[in-house]
């Protein structure tokens, strides 16, 4: 999956839109944050909506390892094509989305206001700063099922509901720190170097987060 696969999906599916005469609009909120959407029926079985979704929260990370603010940042956009299989309310759904997941991730002070990296403690006169960032894969595929059909002819406001999973693969991370001054070159060194230990084991630590879990619920309505 790369950005000219989803830019050729947003391609297919702007003219669909387009052209259809059944076109809706909705909103929705989820795991994914709060999201806007426009979708066609293309026929009976076919349908294709493009979305977009937002949302921003925050956690913290916090073992052995040390103690790491996670402000987390959700934005996607989603090109989706829907399959009712009985021509009726129940949809499967396949997509391509580009992900702009990512989270700033920040050194929390333990008790004393000392760091902990990698599992070594550092005072707070040893840290000059510290930079940290999580990303995801750019563009991801999205794999669903789901309930209502925004573009429907027999109704103009309905309800929908997805649950699927965004396959936006593990995450990358990426901590820098600098050194405070008069800190001993050897033991800027090691610190440097636990902070580079400590991302590879947050990466571990944070894996799951490969599969994003999608439930939305929404409202749609039809012009």
């Amino acid at each position: 999956m790369n950005i000219k696969m989803l830019a050729l999906v947003a391609a297919a599916l702007f003219p669909m839109m387009a052209n259809a005469s059944n076109f809706a609009v909705y909103g929705s909120a989820g795991t994914n944050g709060l999201g806007l959407g426009a979708g066609t029926a293309i026929n009976d079985n076919f349908g294709a909506r493009l979305g977009f979704n937002t949302f921003k929260v925050s956690t913290t990370q916090q073992d052995a390892n040390g103690n790491y603010g996670i402000d987390l940042k959700l934005m996607t956009v989603s090109g989706l094509a829907d399959y009712y299989p009985w021509a009726g309310k129940f949809r499967t759904t396949l997509g391509a989305v580009y992900n702009g997941n990512k989270a700033a991730i920040t050194a929390q002070p333990v008790g004393g206001g000392s760091y902990v990296f990698n599992g070594q403690t550092y005072s707070s006169a040893d840290v000059g700063s510290f930079s940290g960032e999580m990303t995801f894969n750019s563009v991801a595929p999205y794999l669903g099922i789901g309930w209502g059909n925004p573009a429907a002819q027999d109704k103009q406001w309905g309800m929908t509901m997805d649950i699927g999973v965004l396959f936006q693969g593990s995450p990358k991370i990426s901590n820098a720190v600098t050194c405070g001054a008069g800190v001993p070159a050897l033991t800027c060194a090691q610190m440097q170097s636990d902070v580079a230990a400590g991302a590879a084991k947050l990466e571990a630590d944070t894996k799951d987060f490969k599969y994003l879990p999608v439930v939305n619920l929404g409202i749609s309505y039809r012009f």
